[in-house]
């Protein structure tokens, strides 16, 4: 990527946000982040870019909140939420990159203090690669925090007991047969990782992961926010309330107990995009490619990361929301450009997800699209659902299932629109130099086989 000022680039960014960012494309509705602040009462919004050279830039907008509230900079710490699962992840791998753990041994040979039970009184084999994915299929499970005086210990909340506000942590799926989302995997973890080091979590995450990779404003400590001398973000409910006592303390801290400032956490997703590279000193290349490896076919999650892949937009990295904030970071590797925002509002996604839309414009990379030639035939979503594409007057047609054939909109980056439909197409090419079809709608993606090709 050519050498620009990030502070100018981003002031032209943040001064022109898309208010409708699901499309994926610009529209003309735009405003500015203090706009956006002002629409969705979010009282401090601390932002950071940066870029595998080590250029950084960073800055912080709105007030911290609270009595004695002051001004967000790039050193205000706020709450990591779900990106502690993205961190703890880097610790976990580099613990088996040490010996200390293995990604597919059963997570009971590492456990001697707790151990994992199914409702039955079963213990099931769950290994410690599914617990990292969501796949162990453990209690489905949100954690919103506790009074610092009412909170429970780890131990407790695996158990449900105490003051804990969650149910048990049991295996309730299948382990292995598919991904849910749930903190509870990584309670496990963190109890997993404490029994095998003999070394408390917060202890073992900053000599593990936290100096490494000079996250100097960042700990798991539940008490860092009383011990550090700069301003820490107070958390907001939905409209602007103040959460009461400005934060909850989170026991479940591998799931969502980090504080860290947006610096912090793209140094950790750039060390990430290195080691994917071969250049990190901290993480190997094949344990950096497994972070953003589909673990379930065709899913969007990798170890501990969340990913985007598609023709125009490759990215990884997390996005959290506790009670009182939100945040996310993500690296977009071609370009070797990270962006984290974090907010101290229950409010702050929709302006958080207009940043990230502006930085996939900028950041993500173009991908040359296939010659029309190429990739014309017939393609099968199902063997009832036919696809024909076709060339005409040096433009491709769309014909599904006995529809009339359409135009497709030629998009940057080998995208093609329907003109009528919520449908993005893509050709994809395989190992074999043959192409399949990807239809995109709604999210989610379909695969259809070349049928041309198979008969041939």
């Amino acid at each position: 990527m050519k050498d620009v000022d990030l502070s100018q680039e981003w002031a032209l960014l943040l001064g022109e946000l898309d208010r409708h960012v699901s499309s994926g494309r610009l529209s003309p509705d735009t405003a500015t982040l203090s706009d956006l602040m002002r629409v969705y009462q979010v009282p401090g919004v601390s932002i950071a870019v940066g870029q595998v050279n080590g250029r950084v830039w960073a800055t912080g907008y709105g007030v911290t909140g609270g009595e004695a509230s002051t001004p967000v900079t790039a050193g205000t710490a706020f709450a990591a939420c779900s990106i502690s699962k993205h961190v703890a992840a880097f610790g976990a791998l580099l613990l088996v990159q040490d010996g200390a753990l293995d990604l597919d041994a059963d997570i009971s040979e590492y456990l001697n203090s707790w151990q994992l039970l199914d409702r039955a009184g079963q213990q099931p084999r769950v290994t410690v690669r599914q617990l990292l994915a969501h796949t162990a299929g453990l209690s489905d499970t949100w954690y919103r925090g506790y009074a610092a005086d009412r909170a429970p210990s780890l131990l407790q909340v695996l158990e449900g007991g105490g003051s804990t506000t969650t149910p048990p942590v049991r295996a309730t799926l299948l382990p292995g047969s598919r991904f849910r989302y749930s903190g509870s995997h990584y309670s496990v973890l963190q109890q997993l990782m404490v029994d095998v080091t003999g070394t408390p979590f917060e202890d073992l995450m900053r000599s593990l992961v936290l100096e490494p990779v000079a996250m100097a404003d960042s700990s798991f400590d539940q008490q860092f926010p009383h011990q550090r001398p700069h301003p820490v973000a107070r958390g907001h409910h939905g409209g602007g309330a103040g959460v009461p006592g400005g934060w909850r303390v989170q026991p479940e801290t591998a799931a969502a107990g980090l504080w860290s400032t947006p610096t912090d956490l793209l140094r950790l997703d750039l060390e990430i995009a290195r080691a994917a590279s071969g250049d990190s000193k901290l993480l190997s290349r094949d344990l950096a490619t497994e972070m953003w490896t589909p673990q379930i076919p065709g899913g969007v999650h990798g170890l501990g990361t969340e990913l985007t892949d598609r023709v125009g937009c490759r990215r990884f990295g997390h996005t959290g929301q506790n009670v009182g904030y939100t945040c996310f970071s993500s690296v977009w590797p071609d370009s070797g450009t990270a962006v984290a925002a974090m907010t101290n509002s229950e409010d702050g996604w929709e302006l958080l997800a207009s940043i990230r839309a502006a930085a996939d414009r900028r950041y993500a990379t173009d991908v040359t699209a296939e010659p029309l030639g190429d990739v014309a035939g017939r393609y099968v979503l199902r063997d009832d659902y036919p696809i024909d594409i076709a060339v005409s007057d040096g433009q491709l047609t769309f014909s599904a299932a006995g529809q009339q054939p359409v135009v497709l909109l030629a998009e940057p980056g080998g995208r093609y629109l329907h003109p009528g439909l919520d449908l993005e197409v893509r050709f994809v090419q395989t190992d074999d130099q043959h192409h399949i079809l990807e239809l995109r709608q709604e999210g989610v993606t379909q695969t259809a086989r070349n049928l041309t090709v198979r008969n041939n």
